[in-house]
């Protein structure tokens, strides 16, 4: 084991963006994001991994917290 750990987040889009006044299931829990590829609405999924390709840690978060 070398220590060394690679991070990854992704995102999880809930819905498309033209549809964000009418979703109402995840209303009090999920926030706007401006990404890479634009804005999105939903949650970021962030891996730990470690340099064998091992998972150390999954986090789920909304999408305006950094892991």
């Amino acid at each position: 084991m070398t220590g060394i750990a690679f991070i990854e987040s992704s995102k999880l889009q809930v819905c498309h963006n033209l549809r964000i006044l009418r979703h109402q299931v995840f209303k009090d829990t999920v926030k706007r994001e401006k990404g890479m590829m634009g804005w999105f609405y939903g949650f970021k999924l962030h891996f730990i991994i470690n340099n064998h390709g091992g998972i150390l840690s999954v986090k789920v978060t909304t999408a305006n917290v950094d892991g």
